[in-house]
């Protein structure tokens, strides 16, 4: 499993649970291109393990097409079509 998080300033970051408490983050930033469609930079990559991260060259470039929004969940369809479905928090407790 794994978050998004989106910040209202144009960043983007995604973090998901790897194996044995290790997780991959990867950040970038989003810009609006259509109604519904965004163009996604994602090129600042890491490994975590608890505090300490290994960097990662990675860089990836897509458009993520927003399916569906309310205030509890939103659907995409992003990197390689995959459909995700995000539900909201609060955000209490994230970084």
């Amino acid at each position: 499993m794994g978050k998004q998080i989106v910040k209202e300033n144009g960043q983007i970051k995604f973090v998901v649970d790897i194996l044995l408490g290790l997780k991959f983050s990867i950040t970038g930033t989003f810009v609006k291109s259509g109604t519904t469609t965004y163009d996604i930079t994602m090129d600042d990559a890491a490994i975590i393990g608890g505090q300490f991260g290994y960097p990662v060259e990675l860089e990836s470039k897509f458009k993520l097409e927003l399916l569906y929004s309310d205030d509890k969940i939103r659907i995409t369809r992003g990197y390689n079509k995959i459909v995700f479905v995000h539900l909201r928090t609060d955000g209490t407790g994230q970084k």
